[in-house]
């Protein structure tokens, strides 16, 4: 909603002060000169994030070690209004990030990403 446009700029302040390099994406259509033009992926999140998670690899040989190998994770929030709702194409795209190992969810608070994030 055109309410919802300004939102997500707390939860990228937020995102900024604890170093994730994060984006504000715009989705939707629009006619320019005639042509009818798309840009972003139908119910594509508000917010496009990468943070620096650990991944435990154990190596195996003559010597057994528990390496932490830094890799980044895509988070994708959506930020809605305390009454927004999602829509099914928001739904299903926070979902199929999800099921591809990235984090996805909808924040109506910086408190929801400092939680879903695991931040202080």
């Amino acid at each position: 909603a055109v309410l919802e446009l300004h939102l997500a700029r707390p939860e990228l302040q937020f995102l900024r002060l604890h170093h994730i390099p994060a984006w504000r994406c715009n989705s939707g259509a629009t006619k320019i000169g005639g042509r009818f033009i798309r840009f972003g992926a139908v119910g594509m999140a508000d917010i496009l994030a990468v943070r620096s998670v650990t991944q435990h690899v154990t190596s195996t040989g003559s010597v057994l070690a528990d390496l932490a190998k830094p890799i980044g994770q895509l988070v994708c929030i959506e930020v809605k209004s305390a009454s927004g709702r999602l829509t099914a194409p928001q739904a299903a795209f926070l979902e199929a990030v999800t099921k591809a190992g990235g984090k996805a969810f909808c924040a109506r608070s910086v408190d929801d990403v400092r939680r879903e994030l695991g931040l202080a």
